[in-house]
């Protein structure tokens, strides 16, 4: 079925994604909202040999579609919402270049989503712990590379596309900082602490592989000497929670569900119960809205609770 999609969709498909690239949607957000649009297709003609005109398509197929992903594939709520944001920036896309006519998604509903103001982080104590077992979990040519990826995320902030996207370009050594590209290809500087700026020119020096043409400016490689993938980088994280999992002083930590955005929110969350100023703080981050960063204040009204509960008053 994904053959024939892509054949029968194929010019709708190619001006979606062309239109994304145009209005500087990240690839992270191309590539799902393609995924999701593409799963879509396949359910609606799951039963068809022809393929059916997109301007058939009604609210009603987007209604089953969102239940046939709740209860058949037990996609969560804001799974579906984002799926559904997916197959609605599709028809938008359509319509402007008058291929459609009209949106099916319009007046379908958002899945209403559980509210969890909490994001799951580590403690600094806990940072460390984790950062230590980068030596267990690597090989040893690799280790360096991980501490420097591990640590622009724990430390500043970044996502795993930023750490993707990083080149040697992108460090200002006179500064001590680096450039990062995030959302919306907006860029914004980042000061590096002292130590990890010092870890990432030994890296440079004295550790990282060597680039393949159209890749010698990037800043972490794989050992085919080209830019190191967003999976990859995600695995490297993936491959400490394991290690940890695995020792039974940590195993409770499966409830955080750690992974390399959890870093990201562990360096925001240090940050704020530090008392930084919070628009300091969302210029870090790189969040267009302020209410994004202000997530991060419910953590330490949670740390100031705790510490009032186990407060111990022996005068009453």
């Amino acid at each position: 079925m994904v053959e024939e999609i892509e054949e029968w969709y194929e010019e709708e498909l190619l001006i979606f994604e062309t239109h994304m690239d145009n209005k500087d949607y990240s690839v992270h957000t191309m590539k799902n909202y393609l995924r999701d649009v593409r799963l879509f297709l396949s359910y609606v003609n799951r039963k068809t040999e022809n393929p059916k005109s997109l301007e058939e398509i009604r609210k009603m197929d987007i209604t089953l579609f969102l239940n046939y992903l709740k209860n058949k594939k037990g996609n969560s709520a804001g799974t579906r919402n984002y799926r559904l944001m997916a197959i609605r920036a599709f028809y938008k896309c359509l319509i402007e270049y008058e291929l459609v006519t009209f949106n099916p998604t319009d007046g379908i509903e958002r899945a209403k989503e559980q509210k969890n103001p909490l994001p799951t982080y580590l403690e600094k104590d806990e940072l460390k712990v984790f950062f230590d077992q980068i030596n267990k979990v690597s090989k040893k040519m690799y280790v360096k590379r991980n501490k420097v990826i591990i640590g622009l995320m724990a430390f500043c902030g970044l996502r795993v596309d930023e750490v993707h996207l990083l080149n040697k370009s992108s460090i200002n050594h006179t500064q001590r900082g680096i450039i990062v590209r995030g959302k919306g290809n907006k860029t914004r500087y980042i000061p590096l602490p002292k130590d990890l700026y010092h870890v990432i020119t030994e890296y440079i020096d004295h550790h990282r592989e060597y680039g393949l043409e159209g890749h010698k400016d990037a800043l972490f490689l794989s050992r085919f000497g080209k830019r190191l993938s967003v999976r990859r980088i995600q695995s490297i994280t993936e491959s400490i929670c394991k290690s940890l999992y695995k020792q039974g002083e940590y195993e409770e930590w499966k409830e955080k569900k750690l992974s390399s955005h959890k870093l990201r929110h562990s360096f925001a969350t240090i940050l704020i119960q530090q008392g930084y100023d919070i628009r300091t703080v969302q210029e870090l981050l790189g969040h267009s809205n302020l209410n994004t960063t202000q997530r991060y204040t419910h953590v330490t009204d949670a740390a100031k609770q705790k510490v009032m509960d186990e407060m111990e008053i022996d005068v009453f």
